[in-house]
């Protein structure tokens, strides 16, 4: 528990004269070092202001909230490895399936045009169309 001090108005200015106050505010690293108070100090001195039983609520609360995060976190981390790999192992392989049987279409086609080509006589040749050169 704090135990609380009165300290009296004499007490105070015999200790702080007008040649200290101005020192207060100095930029002296030695003297900003030891008057720093951090963040942590000032949370871990709230456990005599907060009572033991509301701390454990808070406590119990954050514990909570920290395994649900962390069990949301390694469900979803999981779901997306088990779709990644699906989709390589299933999907991927169709993919390039389906990739290969339109080559193979393609392929078809130029075939069958270039026979339509070699199988009409020369004087009926359809004239290409777009730009022809002069002399042809």
């Amino acid at each position: 528990m704090v135990k609380l001090e009165e300290v009296s108005l004499d007490h105070v200015e015999e200790e702080y004269t007008d040649s200290d106050s101005s020192s207060v505010y100095s930029s002296d690293d030695e003297d900003d070092v030891d008057n720093i108070e951090s963040i942590l100090d000032r949370v871990w001195a709230l456990q005599d202001v907060i009572p033991a039983k509301t701390r454990k609520a808070i406590s119990d609360k954050c514990s909570t909230v920290y395994g649900w995060g962390k069990s949301s976190a390694n469900f979803f981390g999981n779901s997306a490895w088990v779709l990644t790999t699906s989709a390589l192992l299933l999907v991927l392989p169709l993919m390039i399936e389906l990739e290969h049987e339109q080559g193979l279409v393609e392929y078809e086609r130029m075939q069958q045009q270039s026979n339509q080509m070699l199988a009409q006589p020369n004087g009926q040749k359809k004239q290409a169309s777009g730009i022809v050169p002069p002399g042809f």
